[in-house]
């Protein structure tokens, strides 16, 4: 019985220390956003559908981004190319599958407009019009917190 208190005496300290841990990190600065939209429908090939995703005014001047997630999803069996980008369309990258998690865009101004630009590029028997369901996950911190550090973005969408 002694060994078995024991026991559950280290487990709530780790448990105790593992929150003061947690709440070191959100002391630290880190802060992001999440927002979800559904694109215009898509009605042919080729076809960009971009959405605008806007930070929240509560961002402070002078944050950069620390790490982009982002994700879509539509209903059917159409391929769909998307990208990512920030800033309009300075920089880019594509999202390979369905979500991306990023360093690509770390150091760049975190109080931009982020934007995902939806293509169908086969049908593969889904019908227009396509709508795509997408949703962005950007972290910030003060300008020391985002090095820029991963493969450089690309393209021009």
């Amino acid at each position: 019985m002694a060994a078995r208190l024991n026991r559950l005496a280290w487990a709530a300290l780790a448990l105790l220390a593992a929150g003061g841990l947690a709440g070191a990190a959100s002391a630290a600065g880190k802060q992001g956003w999440t927002q979800s939209r559904v694109s215009a429908g898509l009605h042919s090939l080729q076809q960009a559908a971009t959405v605008a995703y806007q930070p929240p005014a509560s961002v402070p001047p002078g944050s950069v981004i620390t790490h982009a997630y982002a994700h879509r999803d539509h209903a059917g069996q159409a391929s769909v190319q998307t990208s990512l980008c920030w800033g309009g369309f300075e920089h880019c990258v594509d999202i390979p599958h369905r979500a991306i998690n990023t360093r690509a865009f770390n150091g760049l101004d975190a109080g931009r407009t982020m934007y995902l630009v939806h293509r169908v590029t086969a049908w593969h028997g889904s019908t227009p019009p396509l709508f795509i369901k997408g949703s962005v996950n950007i972290g910030y911190g003060p300008a020391d917190a985002g090095t820029r550090n991963g493969p450089a973005p690309s393209g021009n969408h």
